[in-house]
C-alpha cells in the first residue's frame, strides 16, 4: 500500500495563505517588545525578525515586478545568479540573516507603534500578493530552482511566513496551528528542495557535510491527520541526496520522524527539538541531529 500521491497546493491558495499567515504573524508580534530575543532565530531579537520577513518579501516582490530573469541578492543588490554569495566570500544563508539587523533606524519608528508595526508587516505580504497576482502563469522569470517562472514563488511565500509565524507564536507562548494541508505543503516544500541540485547554493553551507553512504531519514504525519498526507523518505547516496514523496508504507529507515504536520514542520525547520514528547522517533537518533545541525538554514 502506498501513501496518498502528493500534489502541492494551487498557486492562488498559496498565496491567499500568505496573507493569512502574515495576519497570524503581525497578530502575534503585534505588543511584544521589539528587543525581546527570538530562540528559534539565535542572536535575532524580535525587531530583526519582523524587518527580515519584510525584507524577504521586498525581495520577492522586486523579482516578480520587474520580470527579472536573473538573481536579484536580498537587499537589491544584482548579481550574475549563480547565488554562491554576493562575490565577497559571504554565503546566501550568511548574507540573509545579515539583513534583519541592517537599516534599523529607517523602519524602527514604524515599528515601535502596535498599529503601525501591524501595517509594516500586511503590507510587505499584501505587494507580494499583488505581484504574483500581476504576472502570467508562462512569463519567464527567476527563480532557485524549478520552472522560471512565477510558480515557485507562491509556495515559497506561503512557507517562508508560516515558518517565521511560527516563531513568533513559540515566542509568543500561542500555538502554531496552521491548516493541516498548509503545514505538509511546507513541509513537501522544504524536504524536496534538499534533493533538488540547483537548490544547493541557497541551503546551509554545512549541508555539503551530510552523509554520502547510503543513509536514510524518513518524515511521516500522524496517521489520520487532515489534509493530503505524503511520506517523505530522504536518502543520502553517494551521488547525492535525492527525496522521494510518497514513499511505500513500511518502507525502511535509519532513522523515522512521526507527528503531526505543523509539528513535523518545526521538527524539519529546526523549531522543534526530537526530544519533545509531541514526536515519535524510532532508529538512528544521532544521525536525525547531524542532518537538522547541518540541512536546516
Amino acid at each position: 500500500m502506498t501513501a496518498q500521491p502528493y500534489v502541492p497546493l494551487p498557486m492562488d491558495r498559496c498565496t491567499a495563505e500568505l496573507r493569512r499567515e502574515a495576519a497570524r504573524f503581525a497578530e502575534a508580534a503585534r505588543d511584544l517588545p521589539l528587543t525581546q530575543p527570538v530562540p528559534t532565530c539565535p542572536g535575532w531579537t524580535l525587531g530583526d525578525l519582523v524587518r527580515h520577513l519584510r525584507q524577504g518579501h521586498e525581495w520577492a516582490t522586486t523579482i516578480l515586478a520587474t520580470r527579472s530573469t536573473g538573481l536579484v541578492l536580498p537587499g537589491g543588490d544584482l548579481t550574475d545568479g549563480d547565488g554562491d554569495g554576493d562575490g565577497d566570500g559571504t554565503s546566501w544563508t550568511e548574507r540573509v540573516a545579515g539583513l534583519g539587523v541592517r537599516e534599523t533606524d529607517a523602519v524602527d519608528g514604524r515599528l515601535l507603534d502596535p498599529g503601525s508595526r501591524t501595517e509594516f508587516v500586511l503590507e510587505g505580504a499584501g505587494r507580494l500578493a499583488e505581484a504574483i497576482g500581476g504576472i502570467g502563469a508562462e512569463v519567464p522569470v527567476w527563480a532557485p530552482h524549478g520552472k522560471q517562472n512565477k510558480e515557485f514563488w507562491p509556495r515559497w511565500a506561503m512557507f517562508e511566513t508560516a515558518v517565521h509565524r511560527a516563531d513568533v507564536d513559540l515566542l509568543a507562548g500561542r500555538p502554531f496551528e496552521p491548516a493541516a494541508d498548509v503545514a505538509l505543503d511546507c513541509v513537501d516544500f522544504c524536504l524536496t528542495a534538499f534533493g533538488v541540485p540547483e537548490a544547493r547554493p541557497f541551503l546551509s553551507p554545512l549541508f555539503a557535510e551530510v552523509p554520502r553512504g547510503g543513509e536514510t531519514l524518513s518524515f511521516r504525519p500522524l496517521a489520520g491527520a487532515a489534509g493530503r498526507i505524503s511520506d517523505w523518505l530522504v536518502t543520502c547516496a553517494p551521488d547525492g541526496v535525492r527525496v522521494t514523496r510518497d514513499a511505500p508504507d513500511g518502507t525502511p529507515a535509519d532513522v523515522t520522524v512521526v507527528a503531526s504536520p505543523a509539528d513535523l514542520l518545526l521538527v524539519v525547520k529546526g523549531r522543534l527539538r526530537p526530544r519533545s514528547p509531541r514526536v515519535t522517533v524510532s532508529g538512528d537518533r544521532d544521525l536525525l541531529a547531524f542532518w537538522l545541525s547541518h540541512a536546516v538554514s
